[in-house]
């Protein structure tokens, strides 16, 4: 504060000179009422500079044992007091401001960072460059691959679970969910479940149904059976079905006599089976 003021009081003086050197010489008065008051902005100035060196020399004086303690403790506290959560960032900003003079940065293949403290001193920091946010955001090549693997039994939901078990994260340290497994499968183009099934032959609901000349309900009593198996359903109960393609259902009848409906071999001639 006291440097402050010193500044603003050869600011001052700076002034009134200014004036002094504008004044018309003829107009006498002016010029000796401007030369008075440059004179005495000239004294006040010399008078505090004089009080901010004594004062400067006092303080210095003044640094006994028990203040040089507490600044070196200061100064072993200071991690912990940049680190306390109550410390408000303005507060932070003011402490660097005390701290650092100023900071070069140097940008290359590394950032290097020259820091100038007060006094002189100076530090230098050398950084890895960061990554530019489309590649930060980009996923990685080994969770490509683990979603394209697990896809190969797993629906997206299923895929999320299994990734977050495995301690799996994005790259903004969140859990895995359905929507993400399926922004991974359409940017990387990746086969979903269905997909994969339906290139295994497995057949919808309206398929079986028209191979076997059944119902569409027949196929889901067949399903309960444990005839066919059921490999895929979604979210409105539609699903996928793994019929052996060398095997047939024999279907069942009522009334005397009555069977159930049974798999056989698809050699079985249609009067055996009663099949379509």
């Amino acid at each position: 504060m006291r440097r402050q003021h010193l500044e603003r009081m050869a600011y001052d003086v700076e002034l009134a000179r200014h004036r002094y050197m504008k004044v018309d010489p003829n107009n006498r008065l002016v010029a000796d009422t401007l030369e008075a008051d440059w004179n005495d902005k000239l004294r006040l100035h010399a008078e505090a500079a004089e009080a901010y060196e004594r004062k400067a020399r006092e303080q210095v004086g003044e640094l006994d044992a028990e203040a040089r303690r507490r600044i070196l403790d200061l100064a072993e506290q200071f991690p912990r007091v940049w680190h306390d959560p109550r410390i408000d960032p303005r507060e932070r900003k003011r402490i660097l401001r005390l701290l650092i003079e100023d900071v070069t940065l140097v940008k290359a293949d590394t950032i290097t960072a020259h820091v100038r403290l007060p006094g002189g001193a100076t530090r230098t920091l050398t950084l890895e460059r960061p990554l530019p946010i489309a590649q930060i955001r980009k996923i990685k090549p080994e969770i490509v691959s683990e979603v394209d693997g697990l896809l190969d039994e797993h629906c997206d939901r299923e895929v999320a679970d299994i990734l977050n078990r495995r301690g799996r994260r994005t790259w903004e340290g969140k859990a895995f969910t359905l929507k993400k497994v399926a922004l991974i499968r359409s940017t990387y183009h990746l086969p979903s479940r269905y997909e994969r099934l339906r290139r295994r032959n497995m057949l919808t609901t309206r398929e079986v149904a028209a191979r076997f000349g059944v119902s569409e309900a027949t196929v889901h009593q067949w399903g309960r059976q444990g005839l066919i198996r059921k490999c895929y359903s979604d979210r409105l109960a539609r699903g996928l079905w793994d019929v052996p393609s060398d095997e047939t259902i024999l279907k069942g009848c009522g009334g005397r006599g009555a069977r159930p409906a049974r798999r056989g071999p698809i050699t079985s001639s249609k009067s055996e089976q009663g099949a379509v």
